[in-house]
């Protein structure tokens, strides 16, 4: 039963491996020779496969985000070519991948922000509701004798 232990943990290991260098289940699963109902299995019935296979998860996506990090900010060599043959090459640079990690990791700072003027809508209720006090408060005005063309001088 050891042995079988042994192996199994082997075949576990290599799994892991392969699941952390492609983040990709059914391809670990190819190259590590294991059936993926194999593999759910185990995480399912093992919490600490289930941790590992996590941390290998995990690895995956931060050797994704190395490689976001250099295209944007090293660039890549990117082939020139004329007359159908490579002259040279042009370094390339992903303002869009820049802009991702920084919104990833400063939202705070980076993160598209709303529009922070009022809809035309809702600006012009404003109005209308600042005008239909102004109006009642004349018209209380008139109806107690003052002059409501006196506001004029007043407001200036």
């Amino acid at each position: 039963m050891a042995d079988a232990s042994l192996a199994t943990q082997r075949r576990q290991r290599r799994f892991l491996q392969h699941l952390a260098d492609t983040g990709n289940v059914s391809a670990a699963c190819r190259l590590a020779k294991l059936e993926r109902g194999t593999a759910y299995q185990w995480r399912s019935h093992d919490a600490n496969f289930r941790r590992r296979w996590q941390e290998a998860l995990d690895a995956a996506v931060d050797a994704l985000e190395g490689e976001a990090r250099r295209r944007a900010i090293e660039g890549v060599d990117q082939p020139h070519f004329h007359q159908g043959q490579v002259t040279g090459t042009v370094k390339r640079y992903s303002d869009a991948l820049l802009m991702f990690l920084l919104r990833t990791h400063r939202p705070d700072r980076f993160a598209e922000r709303a529009d922070p003027a009022p809809h035309p809508a809702e600006e012009t209720a404003i109005d209308e509701d600042a005008a239909r006090a102004e109006l009642e408060r004349r018209l209380d005005r008139l109806a107690a004798g003052d002059d409501p063309a006196d506001d004029a001088g007043r407001a200036e």
